[in-house]
């Protein structure tokens, strides 16, 4: 009988740690497929799996997820690493509430088609549309004006005061501008007629920032806008 009582003991024990820790590492490797069947491709990809009672699990509910990865690519966006993490998660309907986290290096396309560099998003609030602080430097947002200017024919050095001041010199004239945000776009808008209103970073086309403001720092510029986190993932 004793035998017996110890048996049972030790397979209950044996149960109940599978429940405990296995649950999450099989919650983990279901959630790195959903993400690579939505085009997510990255080096050294981590995803943790928690809930306070780890066989909730088994209901479809986590209550965080915490993504990991390097040389990431989702769709169009490019970023150099992403540390993320996921809250109320519904893992049966690959949803998730909340979202807090970092992306450096990102990648999008400009409005002309070529590769834009950010050099960090900070991303913070709800799963479709949380709050973005996107940093890029003065030098990368200048070059991004120049290229256009370029594209139309008016080779010009571009410089960028605060708070949204943009002075371009184009063969031996000068003319201003100033660095908005419309309609979730960055534009390059001139104060005169010497110079065309341009579009640098255009809001879709594999841009998945919908922007709101734009300030010019001493050394970068700060942009600030909402991502759609849930489906971008689609985890």
């Amino acid at each position: 009988m004793r035998s017996c009582l110890i048996q049972l003991l030790l397979t209950f024990a044996v149960l109940f740690a599978i429940a405990w820790f296995g649950v999450p590492l099989g919650a983990g490797w279901l959630a790195t497929t959903a993400l690579n069947a939505n085009g997510f491709t990255g080096t050294d990809t981590r995803v943790e799996v928690k809930a306070d009672l780890p066989p909730r699990i088994l209901l479809g509910h986590a209550d965080s997820i915490h993504l990991t990865s390097t040389q990431v690519g989702i769709h169009d966006l490019h970023a150099g690493t992403i540390d993320l993490t996921l809250s109320e998660v519904d893992l049966f309907n690959r949803k998730f509430a909340t979202v807090t986290g970092t992306l450096t290096t990102v990648t999008v396309f400009a409005a002309d088609g070529k590769p834009a560099t950010i050099d960090s998003v900070k991303v913070n609030g709800n799963s479709t549309a949380a709050v973005s602080t996107l940093t890029i430097s003065n030098k990368e947002a200048a070059r991004l004006a120049e290229s256009q200017l370029q594209d139309r024919g008016i080779p010009s050095k571009v410089v960028l005061q605060s708070p949204d001041n943009v002075t371009i010199t184009a063969g031996g004239h000068v003319a201003h501008a100033r660095l908005q945000v419309n309609d979730g776009s960055l534009q390059l808008v001139p104060t005169g007629n010497d110079l065309p209103l341009l579009t640098l970073i255009e809001k879709g086309g594999g841009n998945p920032f919908a922007l709101t403001s734009v300030s010019i720092g001493a050394a970068s510029v700060t942009l600030v806008g909402s991502l759609d986190l849930q489906t971008l993932l689609g985890i």
